[in-house]
């Protein structure tokens, strides 16, 4: 056990959960298969003891899980059904635990694809553990509008990812404003001794509730409806853009669906991608503007 990285522990923490989860499971049979599992870089027969348990307790504070042991020696997660809740700490675990799996499968490799994720995943176990610990990172961060990086004190408070990019939302202590940066934006990251204190009232997904994205969280949302052919509605129905999607018309040939949501640039974008198969109905100025956008866009393939 002689590696240490953060991201290795982290991998670590994973391949724990993952194997605890499948049901009961005793400290010898966790000890066979971790000297099969390929996150055992040095190929140890066994995990320590006290590796183990400092393992188990690092688990339940990242991911929010409590490992039990009943009284036939075997280690089980109490109310498993956690790890699959909507809470920020599981779909981090989704992620980790799917690219462990993998991992722990060579062989299907080539038979399972996803998507590229630009290299702002390395930073993801630094943000992980300042949120977890309650310290300030130092982070050094090139937005695409800047010509050069700059240096600054962050207080992290969540993360989120959309459109294959991660995202930290943050208290710039410099500028006393809560900001969006893009991980893959990041040239340097390290956590300082400086600790904060995240807001009582804080809540993510609140935050976030009325936005499709990274953007406009500090705008009013508004009633926005849409027409899209009955194909393409399948699609909306099955994965719905946001949480106030509600189908108010189905028909033959079309359906409508309404949101309450900000019109955000991210949004537009997203019912722009639909092209002539989805009308936007409301408000009148969202429509006039795709009208707008439209005919400039029909004006570059006129001869």
């Amino acid at each position: 056990m002689k590696k240490s990285s953060t991201s290795y522990l982290f991998e670590c923490y994973i391949w724990l959960v993952n194997t605890i989860a499948r049901g009961p499971i005793t400290r010898a049979a966790i000890d066979d298969m971790w000297a099969r599992a390929s996150v055992n870089d040095y190929k140890t027969d066994s995990i320590p003891e006290c590796t183990f348990h400092r393992w188990r307790n690092n688990v339940e504070l990242l991911f929010d899980v409590t490992i039990k042991c009943n009284t036939r020696g075997e280690y089980y997660i109490e109310d498993g059904n956690n790890l699959h809740s909507d809470d920020w700490r599981n779909r981090m675990f989704q992620l980790f635990a799917m690219n462990s799996l993998i991992k722990d499968s060579k062989e299907l490799r080539h038979r399972i694809l996803h998507e590229h994720v630009p290299s702002g995943e390395k930073y993801l176990t630094t943000v992980v553990e300042a949120m977890r610990d309650g310290c300030v990172l130092e982070m050094t961060y090139q937005g695409f509008a800047k010509t050069e990086p700059s240096t600054f004190m962050v207080e992290p408070y969540c993360l989120k990812m959309f459109k294959q990019r991660w995202y930290m939302l943050a208290h710039s202590v410099g500028k006393n404003k809560t900001l969006i940066y893009s991980l893959d934006r990041i040239h340097a990251l390290e956590p300082t001794t400086q600790k904060y204190q995240l807001p009582k009232d804080f809540d993510a997904e609140f935050y976030f509730r009325n936005v499709y994205g990274v953007s406009g969280m500090e705008d009013q949302p508004q009633e926005v409806e849409i027409k899209i052919e009955a194909y393409q509605a399948n699609f909306l129905r099955t994965l719905p853009l946001h949480s106030s999607q509600t189908e108010i018309e189905r028909q033959e040939q079309y359906s409508i669906f309404k949101y309450n949501i900000v019109p955000s640039f991210e949004f537009k974008q997203e019912l722009r991608k639909h092209g002539s198969v989805l009308e936007v109905l409301k408000p009148q100025w969202l429509r006039d503007e795709f009208r707008k956008d439209l005919a400039y866009q029909l004006s570059k393939y006129q001869d």
